[in-house]
Order: structure tokens, then sequence, then C-alpha cells
């Protein structure tokens, strides 16, 4: 018989083990991590940046000189007299060139275009940083509410243990004749009313932790560490960020490099007006069979070509009003953008302080709802208390519980907004 047991327990330990060996508790740096791993958005926004260096370095190519050959092979049914004098006598006719080309003037079109695509490139660097806050962000804020709710479902969890004790309790006190059947039944039903909101807190937590997965990329629900994060009540927040209007934002760097790239369309579009001009030269050989020889025709040109605009119906002042249009649409946005930031950062700040300031009074009155608690449950424990005055004790202690986390969890979220906006803007003042 011991030796069954104890292969069942063996068993039921490596089953364990393959369950959930692999899913261990993990901090919320390691769930930051996973994130940034998974999100398509991210990997995509990767691949963006990649196709912007290309892009500039096509653009930089393109300011260089153009140098081509070609090579060709004809068999003529009949030898043509005006390839006589070239070829001589044969149907075989061999050609090839070398030819240059280079861009000496063009109204600044691809100086334009090669500043375009750098600040494009740097656009899309500045939204995959942004990228990167947003997702560290939502991860901090979807882990900080898991937390939440794990420690509101261990208080629950306390709560209900102290009320089962005190149910046994009660039932002795009732049977010595010290207290009525009134107080077991209410107590009794406070019990029932603790196990369900227990049992709602349990799946409310799953669900938390399924909301997590899904920010983090991943299908099963995630098993994190249950300590709260250290709390460091002296620190305050540095408004450089406001001084300097978030110029290190990403999100205002991506759309003001947006606005600088519609600069450069205007450049581009304007250089339209200004004639090209274009170095070109040229240097071919013909012959009637494979250059093993001197060719028996050779020649090379070199020149510089100029074209300009004569008339173009209007199209070109049409293409310059319509950049000139788009830089001032995203002038508007820059505005938006810097007005949304702010604002975002002075609520953080604001809501940060408020919960500085009340962490100290949090602390205090959970203190306080604790010694109530011992009193009164010394109280009833020696029949000096009715069972509605050591519930309603309990239930202090209990919200004074509940509200010291959402503070705690508060103060973090609006530590983790400011910290997306401006990293720089949390300053210790304990070193």
């Amino acid at each position: 018989m011991k030796y069954k047991i104890l292969i069942i327990s063996v068993a039921i330990s490596i089953y364990s083990v393959m369950l959930y060996g692999q899913d261990k508790a993990k901090t919320i740096d390691e769930c930051i991590e996973i994130a940034f791993k998974n999100n398509p958005e991210l990997k995509s926004q990767g691949l963006k940046i990649e196709e912007m260096k290309s892009k500039y370095h096509q653009q930089i190519g393109n300011l260089l000189p153009q140098l081509d050959g070609s090579l060709s092979y004809y068999r003529y049914e009949k030898e043509l007299p005006s390839k006589k004098v070239l070829i001589g006598e044969s149907l075989d006719d061999y050609y090839a060139d070398v030819s240059l080309r280079q861009i000496l003037f063009s109204g600044g079109k691809y100086i334009a275009r090669l500043n375009s695509a750098k600040v494009s490139l740097n656009a899309e660097t500045y939204r995959y940083d942004q990228l990167k806050r947003q997702i560290t962000l939502s991860v901090k804020k979807t882990y900080y509410d898991l937390l939440k709710n794990i420690h509101t479902l261990k208080i629950q969890n306390q709560l209900l243990e102290k009320l089962r004790e005190q149910l046994q309790v009660a039932k002795l006190l009732y049977n010595s004749g010290k207290i009525s059947n009134l107080d077991v039944l209410k107590i009794e039903t406070q019990v029932a009313l603790s196990e369900d909101i227990a049992r709602n807190l349990h799946n409310l937590v799953r669900t938390k932790s399924l909301l997590l997965a899904q920010t983090m990329g991943l299908k099963e629900p995630v098993n994190v560490h249950e300590d709260l994060p250290e709390i460091k009540e002296s620190i305050k927040v540095n408004t450089s960020c406001l001084d300097n209007n978030f110029n290190n934002n990403p999100e205002i760097s991506y759309i003001k490099s947006i606005q600088e790239k519609t600069k450069q369309d205007i450049q581009e579009a304007k250089s339209d007006l200004f004639p090209n001009i274009s170095l070109r030269a040229s240097y071919n050989i013909e012959d009637s069979q494979w250059f093993f020889r001197a060719p028996r025709w050779s020649n090379w040109y070199a020149g510089i070509g100029m074209t300009f605009p004569l008339f173009h119906g209007g199209s070109i002042i049409s293409q310059i009003n319509q950049a000139k249009l788009k830089y001032n649409q995203t002038g508007e946005t820059v505005r938006q953008i810097e007005i949304n930031i702010n604002t975002r950062f002075e609520s953080a700040r604001t809501t940060l302080i408020d919960r500085i300031s009340r962490l100290e009074t949090t602390k205090k009155v959970l203190t306080l709802a604790k010694e109530t608690l011992t009193a009164a449950e010394l109280k009833y424990n020696s029949g000096k208390l009715t069972a509605m005055e050591l519930i309603d004790a309990q239930m202090l202690w209990n919200n004074a519980e509940i509200n010291y986390v959402n503070n705690v969890v508060d103060y973090l979220t609006a530590i983790a907004e400011i910290e997306s906006i401006c990293p720089q803007a949390i300053i210790s003042t304990v070193y």
C-alpha cells in the first residue's frame, strides 16, 4: 500500500512538473522582453526600417555617375549596304558600347530625394521606438492590473478564512448560550457572500492573466511574481520635457520627421521649374566578328545636355501647391500631438502626486483597521460584541487592504505613463 501511494505521489509530481514547469513566474521585465519578441507590428516595423535604409542608399546611388554597357549580335539574311563600310563583307554584326551619365544640375531634385529618404528612415526609426514604448506601457498596465486582482483575491481569501474561523467560534458561543442563532446566521450569510466574491475574483485573475498573455503575444495564461514592486515615496517629477516640448519623445520626433519629408517634397516639386543639365559620354565599337583584334570601326562622343520646361499645363505649380498643403496639414497634426502628449503627461503627473500623498494615509488607515479588527475579534470571542459589529470591523479592514493595493497599483501605473512619455522625468531624491 505504501509503495502504491509513493508511486502515485511521484506520478502526480512528474505530471505537475510537465504541466507547470515551463510556466514559471515571470517578472515584468521578462514579460516586456517576450512582448518585444512576439509583437508582429514591431517586427514589421523593423523590416520597414531596413526598407528605408535600402531606399536611402538607392538615392545616394542616383547622385553618383551612372555607367552602363550594352552588347548585341545580329545575323542578316543579306548584306546591308550601309553596314559594308563599317564591318566589311559579312552577314554578322557585333556591337558593344559603354556609356556614362552624370547629373550636373537638376534644380535640387536628387538632393531633395536624398534628404527625403533620410528623414523617412529617421521617421521609421522613431516609429520603432514609439512602438516599443507603447508595448512597454501596455504590458506594465496589464501586469499591474493582474497584480491588483491577485492581491485582492488574497485579501478576500484572508477575510474568508477569518469569517470561517469566526463562524466556528460563533457556533461555540451559541451552544454555550452567549449569543443567539441570529448571530450565527449573519456570519454564515457573510461567509457565503465572501465565497461568491472569491470565486468571481479567481475567474477575474485568470481573465487578467489571459489579457496579459495576449499583450505579450501568447495564448496561454501567464504566471507572474505576486510581490508588488518596491514603492519609492521619495521621488519627484522632472518637468524638463515640458520645457523642451517633448523634443526627445519618439511620437513627436516621428510626426516632425514626416513634416520634414513633406518639406523636401516641396523642394522636389520646385526642381521641375529649373533646367536639368547632365554630362553624357559613350564609346562604342562594331565589327563583323568578335573583338579578338583591333575593331574595324569604333567611335566615341562626350557632351552636355540640357532640358527645361516650356509648358506643362500648370501641372508643376499644382504639384508644388499640393506639397505645400500637405506640409501645412502635417504641421497641424504636430500641434495636435504636442497638446495630446502634454495633457497625458500632466494627467499622469497629477495622478502620481495624488497617489504619493495618499500612500501615507492609506497605510495609516490600514494600520488602524488591523488594530480595530484585532480588538473586535477579542471582544467578540468574549461575548462583548455583536456579529454585525464584528463584520463591520472585518469589512473595514478588508476595504482598507484593497484601497492600499489599489493606491499602489495606481501609483505604479502613473509612473509607467510618465516614463512612456518622458523616461528621464522620474527622479529619486534618495541616493
